[in-house]
């Protein structure tokens, strides 16, 4: 099937085909060649350009690293998020839905927080015939480990009664990345779902996850609050979770179920006393290196001048970050620091630089008033390949 196109009518007539009045063709990968070369383009980027399924004229720069060539695929995301957002606005445009509104229950004065971070949903963690580590992550196993996030949200439910507020807390890399490439563009990245798998794979299991926690009353309300600007999936991201949003949001009334989605590198809300601080820790576009996982006076001054440049006087602040996989706790005089582990199993790429590692989320039961918080974090033991897999 060839790919459809927009072309000029002298365009066309260079190709030998019929000028039309919509200016739209179908054209396959011999007529794109000639198509892009008759455009300007360099040959590599030409040839990079079709394997990808990437129009050159939304590639913002690339760049060559020996004889292949990386491409910053920004201005395509770009475009194909507007494109999607809009006929994802139309579809759900003529459903007719009443939002459900309930009653709040007795709830007690305490929020129950769950920490995601790092799901990268679409990594092929196994992408050759010997890898390292031999662990198995794919759609099915990662809501599988949605459903332990539920299961361990009643656990505290049982142990608490209801909540006044349940945060869903994902601090970002939610997809591996967008065509194969992180969203930054020239890291090639093993994945093992399309875009749109990722895409769907990812709106389903979340949206699915709320209504089990809705219907289960464990909370009167429960806030989605999601950090996007991120290092692997950055606008990707941005547009699973508005797709989220507009589903829950014909779902549910706004008093019931929020969906937060952060697109600053670092942003806070505050419950209470508290205010918590949350970030990926890398952004999606400026920083070579991200926030550390321990801290130096480098970021503490980053967080202290984020701190007073927003006046935040809360009693207690809590800064919150993923990005590398590890779990870590500090304090300073004005907040405390804290790393959060994957929620996927370490990629090819971390597996040979770094070794093993563990995967998991944390859950923390907030007094609205004292700093008196548990925090419990929960491992996965995801599944690893057999030999005779392979």
């Amino acid at each position: 099937m060839g790919k459809s196109t927009r072309m000029t009518k002298k365009e066309a007539e260079y190709l030998g085909l019929e000028p039309k009045n919509h200016n739209q063709y179908n054209l396959g990968e011999k007529n794109l060649r000639k198509l892009y070369k008759y455009r300007g383009y360099d040959d590599e980027l030409i040839e990079s350009c079709i394997e990808r399924g990437i129009n050159p004229n939304n590639v913002g720069q690339y760049w060559y690293k020996s004889k292949h060539i990386s491409i910053n695929v920004k201005k395509d995301l770009e475009n194909t998020k507007e494109q999607i957002l809009d006929k994802f606005e139309q579809l759900i445009s003529d459903i007719k839905f009443k939002p459900i509104k309930l009653k709040p229950t007795k709830g007690n004065s305490k929020a129950c927080k769950i920490t995601i971070s790092d799901s990268h949903v679409g990594m092929n963690p196994s992408p050759d015939k010997s890898p390292l580590f031999k662990y198995e992550y794919n759609s099915e196993i990662y809501g599988e480990s949605l459903n332990k996030v539920y299961e361990s949200v009643i656990k505290e439910y049982n142990i608490h009664g209801a909540f006044d507020i349940l945060f869903l807390d994902d601090l970002g890399d939610l997809a591996d990345g967008w065509n194969g490439y992180t969203t930054r563009g020239g890291h090639k990245l093993p994945q093992n779902m399309t875009n749109a798998d990722v895409f769907e794979v990812c709106v389903d299991a979340k949206v699915r996850l709320i209504r089990n926690l809705v219907e289960s009353r464990v909370a009167n309300k429960i806030i989605l609050r999601c950090v996007t600007n991120d290092n692997h999936s950055g606008d990707f991201s941005l547009l699973i979770n508005k797709a989220i949003e507009k589903i829950i949001n014909l779902i549910y009334d706004k008093s019931l179920v929020k969906v937060d989605i952060l697109t600053k590198f670092i942003d806070h809300r505050v419950y209470g006393n508290h205010c918590f601080i949350l970030t990926h820790g890398k952004d999606k576009s400026q920083m070579k290196f991200g926030l550390p996982i321990v801290l130096n006076d480098k970021a503490i001054r980053l967080i202290n001048d984020y701190i007073d440049h927003y006046d935040i006087d809360s009693k207690y602040i809590h800064v919150e970050k993923g990005d590398l996989h590890q779990i870590g706790y500090q304090r300073t005089k004005k907040f405390d620091y804290r790393n959060f582990m994957s929620f996927a199993p370490p990629s090819s790429w971390i597996q040979h630089n770094f070794g093993d590692s563990y995967s998991g989320y944390s859950i923390q039961i907030i007094p609205k008033d004292s700093n008196e918080i548990s925090h419990t974090d929960y491992f996965l033991d995801y599944k690893k390949i057999s030999d005779r897999n392979f």
